[in-house]
């Protein structure tokens, strides 16, 4: 029996899926499972997946989904008492994992925790590690099917119950910054799926006051459209939570550099 299950979705990392995972799991004993949703990658690092599968190195699964359901799915495949989820295969971590989950034990053992780089919300994208137990995740009804804010999804259901908290603890090595996504399809594919899951969560697509172009208000409508289509979480605290609400943070004193 496992204590840690470490749950991963994937899709399309070729280039550093192996550097990531092996990152994570030089640094796992026997009371840790990886359980790695792969959304039927296209550009070969499933193959990468399937040799780490046949080694026994972690367990695969492969499943056209989206970013929360995969989420999902690693979940109810999983067997450990704590969840560790997020850790996601565009970047490689320091060998501190063993540090965090101190943390997590000593001060948020009850809560769903948040593990952020930096006290900026504007970084929250660049890490956000969520631990959490089994117990607690199902409870508050798991990942939803999104592509898009599935883990702030999360974070409310459980600040709504009291039981959310996070902290600074920087994990990550290098930051993938996705230069591709800066080309013109892929950066309005992109926009397009965050509007769309945002209107679904009943979330501000725009902060206010801010200046919206003639194309964004063009990805908007289509936005609007789909997520017509989609089922809604608005939820009763969508336009008031913020993950970097002081109220829950940890104490000061674990900041960690």
């Amino acid at each position: 029996m496992v204590k840690y299950s470490i749950c991963i979705t994937h899709r399309n990392n070729v280039g550093t899926v192996k550097s990531s995972l092996y990152s994570i799991l030089n640094q796992l004993n026997a009371d840790f499972e990886v359980v790695v949703v792969d959304a039927k990658s296209t550009d070969g690092s499933s193959q990468v997946l399937r040799r780490l599968s046949d080694q026994g190195k972690i367990n695969l699964l492969e499943e056209r989904c989206s970013r929360g359901k995969g989420r999902q799915i690693a979940l109810e495949h999983s067997h450990g008492e704590v969840i560790i989820s997020n850790l996601d295969m565009d970047e490689t971590y320091k060998p501190r994992l063993a540090e965090l989950i101190c943390i997590f034990h000593g001060h948020a053992e009850d809560k769903l925790l948040l593990v952020t780089a930096s006290d900026s919300e504007n970084e929250i994208d660049l890490q956000n590690i969520t631990i959490g137990s089994r117990a607690l995740i199902k409870e508050i009804g798991g990942w939803r099917n999104l592509n898009y804010g599935e883990d702030w999804d999360l974070w409310r259901r459980a600040s709504k119950a009291g039981k959310f908290r996070w902290t600074v603890f920087p994990l990550i090595t290098d930051h993938n910054f996705h230069p591709e996504r800066k080309r013109l399809l892929p950066m309005l594919k992109l926009r397009y799926v965050r509007y769309k899951e945002m209107i679904r969560l009943g979330r501000p697509v725009f902060p206010k006051g801010e200046k919206v172009t003639f194309a964004q208000k063009g990805v908007l409508m289509l936005a609007k459209v789909g997520a017509s289509l989609d089922e809604g979480y608005p939820g009763e605290k969508a336009m008031k939570f913020s993950a970097h609400d002081e109220t829950y943070r940890l104490s000061q004193s674990l900041r960690v550099s």
